[in-house]
């Protein structure tokens, strides 16, 4: 198998994902749809060789051992792109999926992003969560909105990754990029060194335990920004989400200083444009007064409904789906109806039937 005419095929296609398994030829995923491959089955042996040619040396020498549990890394492979891969173990032999990160970070006109993101990337202070499922562009829109700040401003940044993805180069800022195991052991920990590393701006590459969002509130709190990934679907389950993290006693508490902390919380699905390119709806929910009385009081649900007034830029998914297509003509009644959080709701509103958050369709 050559496996370098098979990332290069990837990329020339556009592919998003490789898949290597033993037993199985070579699986490429593109405009989200799985398609194999013409090649032979791989071999245990093709893709344990493969994965430790692509590893970096201070994880070679347990591979063996540290595969079972899965492990993550970042690869470049010279003039042709840059890769996140995870390797794992399926019974009993090496297995990989290797995710394509292009050499340039997109802008967010590039992501077809709602403009208001900028306003939200550039804001001084305060914490900002994109969510999102597995592979929704969570950290393409992070990469995004970091670069716009380091092209904006002169400040200090650090990104706590695992693992990099997008390389960013020093413009008006200076960035430091640290990846788990290699450069830090925790998220937790490489946060309680940042804030002693005079930060503007921390990007924390998720937030995933009960220590590591207390750190993140804490520097929220002491006035840097911070911008995370949380694993939700939309803003008021992001919420949910990380109350759950903690303890029944801590709930009060951590309430009111997640309300007052919140800038912004971004949720993208993707979708599949007219063009047959994949694209983000985004769910889009903003930090003020009213925003910070909801969370503190645990209204929750009322989140939607607020959403939907469009105030400060915010958005609700189906009115972003109703936008991309009666406005933009961007994707197909279908694949919006596929995405939407109401589909009866949305079906009626592009029929013009009804209306979506007060605004006429």
């Amino acid at each position: 198998m050559d496996f370098q005419q098979l990332l290069k095929f990837a990329v020339d296609n556009g592919a998003s994902d490789i898949h290597l398994q033993a037993g199985s030829p070579p699986v490429v995923r593109i405009a989200g749809s799985m398609r194999s491959t013409t090649s032979p089955a791989l071999t245990d042996e093709q893709i344990r060789g493969f994965v430790l040619s692509m590893m970096p040396e201070r994880l070679r020498a347990t591979a063996d051992r540290d595969v079972v549990r899965g492990i993550d890394f970042s690869a470049d492979v010279a003039t042709m792109a840059r890769f996140r891969c995870s390797a794992y173990s399926q019974l009993g032999r090496f297995g990989m999926v290797m995710r394509l990160v292009k050499s340039k970070i997109p802008s967010v006109d590039d992501l077809n992003l709602p403009k208001v993101v900028k306003d939200i990337a550039l804001v001084d202070r305060g914490l900002t969560l994109v969510t999102g499922t597995t592979g929704s562009g969570k950290s393409t829109t992070l990469a995004t909105m970091i670069d716009l700040v380091n092209d904006s401003y002169h400040h200090k940044i650090i990104a706590i990754e695992d693992p990099i993805e997008y390389l960013h180069p020093n413009k008006k800022s200076l960035i430091s990029q640290l990846e788990l195991g290699g450069d830090t052991p925790s998220f937790d920990q490489a946060l309680r060194q940042a804030l002693r590393q005079d930060p503007d701006v921390i990007l924390v590459g998720e937030l995933r335990d009960v220590e590591t969002l207390r750190m993140a509130l804490r520097a929220a709190d002491t006035g840097h920004r911070v911008l995370s990934t949380v694993h939700s679907s939309n803003a008021p389950q992001t919420v949910e989400r990380i109350i759950a993290m903690f303890p029944q006693s801590e709930h009060d508490l951590l309430l009111h200083q997640l309300a007052g902390s919140i800038e912004a919380i971004i949720s993208q699905r993707l979708v599949v444009g007219i063009d047959g390119k994949r694209r983000p709806a985004v769910e889009i929910l903003r930090g003020s007064p009213v925003t910070e009385k909801f969370i503190a009081q645990k209204k929750l649900s009322d989140l939607h409904a607020y959403m939907e007034t469009r105030e400060a830029g915010m958005q609700t998914f189906d009115q972003h789906l109703l936008t991309m297509y009666k406005d933009e003509k961007a994707i197909s009644g279908t694949e919006a109806l596929r995405a939407a959080t109401n589909p009866e709701a949305l079906g009626m509103a592009m029929r013009g039937i009804r209306t979506i958050g007060g605004k006429s369709s």
